[in-house]
C-alpha cells in the first residue's frame, strides 16, 4: 500500500516534481546530485515527506565488499551515543511555486518497490508533471550551451518538450544499454504508470582525456552551467519563478577557467590542441530559444495580418 511506502508530515499544494539521485553513475558535473541540493538549499526547502524504511530494507545493501562505507546507510553518535538513527536518503523538499524537489539514492535492489513508492507519492500530492535531470561527463566546448537530451513517458509530450532546446534520445535501440535511474522510472512510467506524465533531461558536462597536476582529468566536476542550461528549460516548461542569475554567473566563470586552460594545454601540444580543435568541431547542440506563448487574441490578430497580406490583389 503506497502509505507503507513513504511518509508526509504534510501535503503542501504543488503542482511540479524535479528529482536527482546522489550515489548513482549518471551524475556527470554532479548534475543529478548537485543541482536538487542547490534548489533546496538556495530556497531554503522545507523536507516534508521520505520514502520508508521498508524501502530502505528491500532497495539496498548493508555494504559492498571493497567499497569501505560508500554504501552503507549514514548514522552519527554524540559521545559514544546513537543520536541519529540509520537512514537513507530519499526525501521530498518543497522550495516555492509549487514545485516539489526529490533527492533520493540509486536503488541496488527491487527497482519495482522504488518505482512504486516514487510513483504513489507522486499520485498522492497531486503532481502534473515530473523531471528527472542527471548528467554525464564527456568532451564539448566549455564555453557553448551544454547538450540536453531528453526522454519522455508519453506521446503527447512531444510536441511541448521539443520547443525547448532539446535532443531526444534514441538510447539503447542499437544494442544493448542498460538505463540509468532517471531513464528506468521514465519506462516505468510508459509501461506501467500511463497516466503520469515524466521526462528525463540530461547534460554532457565538459570532460577532457587530459591529466592536470593532481592526476585528476580536465573539466568541470560540478557544472554549473549545466544546472542553468536546464533550469531555464524546466522553468519555461512549469511556467515557475526562478532566478537563475547566480547560476549562469558562476557557470560563465567555471567555464571560463576550463577554457583558458585548455587554451594554455593548446599552446604547448600539439596533440593536444588536436583533440581540442576536433572536439569543438565534432560537437552538436541545440541552442535554446525560450518560447513564447502569445495571448489567443494577439495570436489571431496576427494570423489575419499574415494572411491578408498572402492574399493577392490587395492594394500596397
Amino acid at each position: 500500500m503506497p502509505e507503507d511506502l513513504f511518509t508526509f508530515t504534510d501535503k503542501p499544494k504543488v503542482s511540479y516534481l524535479l528529482a536527482g539521485w546522489r550515489r548513482q553513475w549518471s551524475n556527470g558535473g554532479r548534475i543529478s546530485s548537485g543541482l536538487p541540493r542547490y534548489l533546496i538549499d538556495t530556497n531554503s526547502g522545507r523536507q516534508f515527506g521520505q520514502f520508508s524504511e521498508y524501502v530502505n530494507r528491500m532497495c539496498y545493501p548493508f555494504q559492498v565488499a571493497g567499497t569501505h562505507d560508500a554504501f552503507r546507510p549514514s548514522a552519527a553518535f554524540n559521545e559514544g551515543l546513537p543520536s541519529v538513527a540509520m537512514s537513507r536518503q530519499n526525501s521530498f523538499y518543497e522550495i516555492g511555486s509549487g514545485l516539489v524537489v526529490f533527492l533520493g539514492e540509486e536503488p541496488w535492489y527491487r527497482l519495482d518497490i522504488y518505482a512504486e513508492a516514487f510513483f504513489s507519492a507522486i499520485k498522492e500530492l497531486g503532481i502534473q508533471q515530473t523531471v528527472a535531470v542527471e548528467g554525464v561527463n564527456g568532451p564539448a566546448p566549455p564555453d557553448l550551451e551544454r547538450r540536453i537530451t531528453c526522454v519522455y513517458s508519453r506521446p503527447e509530450m512531444r510536441e511541448q518538450l521539443e520547443r525547448h532546446g532539446v535532443q531526444f534520445s534514441s538510447y539503447g535501440s542499437r544494442g544493448r544499454q542498460g538505463p540509468t535511474i532517471g531513464m528506468a522510472l521514465v519506462s516505468a512510467a510508459h509501461y506501467q504508470y500511463p497516466d503520469v506524465q515524466m521526462f528525463r533531461m540530461g547534460a554532457m558536462a565538459p570532460m577532457y582525456p587530459f591529466m592536470t597536476s593532481n592526476n585528476n582529468q580536465l573539466g568541470i566536476t560540478q557544472d554549473h552551467r549545466a544546472y542553468y542550461d536546464i533550469l531555464r528549460r524546466v522553468r519555461s516548461l512549469f511556467k515557475i519563478e526562478m532566478d537563475l542569475s547566480e547560476l549562469e554567473q558562476m557557470g560563465n566563470r567555471e567555464s571560463q577557467e576550463l577554457l583558458d586552460n585548455l587554451e594554455r594545454l593548446g599552446r604547448t601540444n600539439s596533440e593536444a590542441k588536436q583533440i581540442i580543435d576536433q572536439v569543438r568541431l565534432d560537437y552538436q547542440y541545440t541552442p535554446y530559444v525560450e518560447p513564447v506563448d502569445l495571448d489567443p487574441a494577439l495570436d489571431q490578430a496576427l494570423e489575419n495580418i499574415l494572411r491578408d497580406i498572402g492574399e493577392p490583389g490587395q492594394d500596397t
